[in-house]
């Protein structure tokens, strides 16, 4: 199963990789396309209940917690110290390897890209319009937000581009907000990790995720695949989204322009605040999935599409939603020579290193307390659903915030339990 789809994937998925795969093995291979986070696990879920599970599902370890909380995903370090010969270190393993303890260097997902979540995108071209500066705290973010929400010379473009749906990107940005506050969700207490969400953290979040809302379109529209879109169409002028993602689409939308006039900055943060890290970077990837039925052709599988004759090809199909997960392919000349980045002298890889070499050090924090079980609760959108709560349905944010804490409190109880690994 994936989420890599679309008019660049699918062919690419349908003309080459597979039958490439099929006539070099002799085993077929069934590919499912799923939606983006927060659609592809119920798809995931159904299979799994009727023990039909897909050996391959691409995803972050933050949206399989609840597959490695219970034992089903396979360590694959055979199969990423294969790649590493061919391609160096990988990049931010560490978010890969969810054990603890004497198992904390166990590999259980094979990278394709690295995320990064800490990404405030704005339009350079209308911040030179309207001589804004990039914000560096809140205040500032939500003054640009009015400020282009309330111009003349852009009167189709609303300030703010704020997720409300209750699953998927409105939870990836609230935990891009809850560390520019200076908070988080889980603590170490003498080797445990315990529950932490003060509510001082959180409320300043729902505070100014409130402020902003007034500057953008409606929020319970806009989740990953409506923040594409929107962007594309000039719908808002700023927000959060992983990378340069948004240039790739645009550019590959004939909106060439705004592609090449969406840049990125750290997100900004709370006044005052003093946080552990800046936002979030992940590892895309794939688990091998236990209980599937050829659980090491898959693994082979992964070693042909990621291999020396592939990745970086691989790479290069969707050039901005991702960075090369391997410290070499970024610097090959394979890489660098793609036609999306000769364009404007380089203009779009530039902005793939501006995001690795000046964003990333904010955000790489491999002591952040995390578990198995923490990456079960995860899974349950409980931040997603709060947000939603408070943007959405209008419910008081005191009130939304109790029972998210609550929730958080409750869910982490009832995975401990659930914990088979």
């Amino acid at each position: 199963m994936t989420d890599f789809s679309g008019d660049q994937w699918e062919p690419y998925w349908e003309d080459e990789l597979v039958p490439g795969w099929e006539e070099e093995s002799e085993v077929p291979i069934n590919v499912e396309h799923a939606g983006f986070h927060g659609t592809g696990e119920q798809r995931l879920a159904t299979l799994l209940q009727a023990s039909d599970a897909p050996e391959i599902y691409h995803a972050t370890t933050a949206e399989i917690g609840d597959l490695i909380n219970q034992g089903l995903t396979m360590p694959v370090d055979d199969v990423v110290d294969d790649l590493e010969d061919e391609w160096g270190d990988a990049l931010y393993k560490y978010t890969l390897q969810p054990m603890r303890g004497d198992r904390e260097d166990e590999t259980h997902s094979i990278p394709h890209g690295i995320y990064v979540g800490g990404c405030l995108n704005y339009r350079s071209d209308v911040y030179e319009a309207l001589d804004l500066e990039v914000p560096e705290t809140w205040d500032e973010l939500v003054e640009n937000a009015r400020i282009i929400d309330e111009s003349d010379e852009f009167e189709e473009m609303r300030g703010f581009g704020l997720a409300g749906q209750s699953a998927g990107k409105s939870g990836s940005d609230f935990s891009n907000w809850l560390y520019n506050s200076g908070g988080w969700f889980w603590e170490e207490n003498g080797g445990d990790v315990e529950l932490w969400f003060e509510e001082e953290h959180a409320m300043a979040v729902l505070d100014v995720l409130q402020e902003l809302s007034e500057y953008s379109p409606d929020p319970s529209s806009i989740g990953w695949e409506e923040t594409i879109e929107y962007w594309i169409a000039g719908r808002f002028g700023q927000c959060f989204m992983n990378n340069a993602w948004l240039c790739g689409p645009a550019y590959f939308a004939g909106a060439e322009e705004v592609a090449l006039a969406t840049d990125q900055a750290l997100i900004p943060m709370r006044e005052g605040a003093d946080p552990i890290s800046r936002g979030w970077v992940l590892v895309n990837g794939t688990p091998i999935v236990e209980n599937s039925s050829n659980p090491e052709d898959a693994k082979d599988f992964k070693r042909y599409m990621y291999g020396s004759d592939r990745h970086v090809e691989v790479s290069l199909i969707e050039p901005m939603r991702f960075l090369p997960p391997y410290e070499d392919i970024i610097e090959t000349d394979a890489y660098q020579s793609a036609e999306i980045f000769q364009i404007e002298d380089g203009a779009f890889l530039e902005k793939n290193q501006f995001v690795m070499d000046e964003i990333v050090p904010e955000l790489d924090n491999p002591e952040i307390p995390s578990s198995p079980e923490t990456l079960h609760v995860g899974t349950f959108d409980i931040d997603a659903e709060l947000t939603n709560r408070v943007l959405v349905d209008g419910q008081d944010p005191e009130d939304a915030y109790e029972w998210a804490y609550e929730e958080h409190q409750s869910r982490y109880e009832d995975v401990q339990q659930q914990a088979d690994y």
